[in-house]
């Protein structure tokens, strides 16, 4: 399992790369099918990227305490 700064560090990557391809599509003119499952790829990880964040946060303060 990743530690939450490996795994925030994962998804980071994970949502530039994706948003790389999807510039990738727009400049291009395709913004069809592939465009859209890539956009609802991209709006899952940044909700897990903020589960992820959240998390972290709290385990940060708690260790803290």
């Amino acid at each position: 399992m990743f530690s939450s700064a490996n795994e925030l560090l994962q998804l980071i990557r994970e949502i530039q790369a994706l948003r790389l391809e999807l510039d990738r599509l727009h400049q291009l003119e395709r913004d069809g099918v592939e465009a859209q499952a890539k956009e609802h790829t991209l709006e899952q990880l940044r909700w897990r990227l903020a589960v992820v964040a959240r998390r972290a946060a709290v385990g940060d303060l708690g260790a803290a305490a």
